[in-house]
């Protein structure tokens, strides 16, 4: 029988090493043209790897393809499902 300790602060440093970040503030994140950039404003996901799931996010949502930069804007990016094209 093999025991495993579990290390729950390993969890916490892995994140904080990697690229997590906020939708809200990743150059991926795409929303409505008129659109405020805030935590509950929902936007498409244009990340190359996770475009064909058209993944709506808010802006507190958050994932490891995050790179740091200004959200693009289109319309149709908050429909549900999304309407817009990725534009990056």
């Amino acid at each position: 029988m093999v025991l495993r300790k579990k290390f729950p602060m390993q969890r916490n440093l892995e994140m904080t090493t990697s690229n997590w970040g906020l939708c809200k503030d990743c150059e991926w994140w795409q929303i409505e043209p008129e659109a405020r950039v805030s935590n509950n404003t929902l936007g498409l996901c244009t990340e190359e790897d996770l475009q064909p799931f058209r993944l709506r996010v808010s802006g507190a949502s958050g994932c490891n393809h995050y790179s740091a930069g200004e959200p693009v804007r289109a319309a149709g990016s908050s429909a549900a499902p999304p309407t817009a094209e990725p534009q990056r």
